[in-house]
């Protein structure tokens, strides 16, 4: 990350569908400095009658977020895979699904 007059650029960790492991490590920890790793891992309920709507416009917003590093950090072969899913949550389970088990 560089700092740049006070707002930080993010390089976003590149998965071409090789070492998931490192990639996955890289990408939590990315998620953690935007602290959305919560979001990625556990998702929410979009429609939680009890949230305000407020903190539902947030997690909304963080989950835009996340959705987008997951989506900017794939080859182009590997985004089809994802591409019908709304949620940075569901890529994030997808991806695992498929690559945990890569030690390449």
């Amino acid at each position: 990350m560089a700092a740049n007059g006070g707002n930080q650029q993010l390089s976003v960790p590149q998965f071409k569908g090789e070492k998931y492991h490192l990639w996955s490590l890289k990408m939590k920890t990315m998620f953690r400095s935007q602290e959305i790793w919560d979001l990625v891992e556990n998702g929410f309920e979009d429609a939680n009658p009890a949230e305000p709507e407020q903190q539902l416009r947030e997690n909304r917003k963080k989950d835009a977020k996340a959705l987008f590093f997951i989506q900017s950090a794939l080859d182009e072969d590997i985004m089809s895979r994802i591409v019908a899913v709304n949620t940075s949550h569901e890529a994030w389970e997808i991806l695992k699904r498929e690559y945990q088990g890569d030690q390449k």
